[in-house]
């Protein structure tokens, strides 16, 4: 709670940063869309979600150097899922909250280049979606959370953009340690063996997004 209260803060001043230099500059601001794949770089995992989809969306500021450098507060989600069967999926969810920094290096023809750093607050969740038939339809029930807990990811990448459509390619290092639901652990001294209250996991995933830039 510490650690995210002080990145939260953090966050606040990044805003308030961000909007001094465009206020001083006038600089224009835009809207950023984006979505892709991501794909863990740990096999265990990657045997059990082979890939997930996210959704990523924030105001960018263009500042300082003649607008090269591009400062971006974000939000997003991250979605994993495992088919149990026919009637059930695991799912493994992420929101996040945080920012990006990306720079202008060099451009060709129309085509220019951004390397660029994000850090996010991250929190998890693991839980099954269950189907049974309702009259017509279909009623889907969730469980509780098996796995949950947050952390703070960071990433690195490569983004191309082309007039106001981009495509990013990046790395996320995560480590977090999660939470074993209290349920889960009774059933598991019932079946004979111990399980610990939490577990870190390597949650690193590259990914690949494809993305818009809205003038606001």
């Amino acid at each position: 709670m510490i650690c995210f209260t002080k990145y939260r803060i953090g966050w606040a001043w990044l805003l308030f940063f961000i909007s001094e230099l465009s206020a001083q500059e006038k600089s224009p601001v835009f809207l950023e869309l984006e979505g892709g794949v991501e794909r863990f770089s740990d096999a265990p995992l990657r045997s059990v979600f082979p890939g997930g989809i996210n959704l990523t969306l924030g105001p960018a500021f263009s500042v300082a150097d003649q607008g090269r450098l591009r400062l971006r507060p974000q939000t997003g989600i991250k979605l994993f899922f495992n088919e149990l069967d026919e009637w059930t999926t695991e799912h493994l969810r992420v929101i996040r909250l945080g920012g990006q920094a990306s720079y202008d290096v060099f451009f060709v023809g129309q085509t220019t280049f951004f390397p660029y750093f994000a850090i996010d607050f991250n929190w998890v969740a693991n839980y099954d979606a269950e189907s049974a038939a309702a009259g017509d339809g279909e009623r889907v029930s969730f469980s509780d959370n098996y796995l949950k807990g947050s952390g703070i990811s960071q990433a690195l990448g490569l983004r191309m953009q082309y007039r106001e459509f981009y495509v990013k390619l990046g790395y996320e290092f995560f480590y977090p340690r999660l939470k074993v639901e209290k349920k889960v652990m009774n059933d598991d001294v019932a079946a004979g063996y111990i399980t610990p209250t939490s577990y870190p996991f390597n949650f690193n995933v590259i990914n690949l997004s494809l993305g818009i830039i809205l003038e606001l």
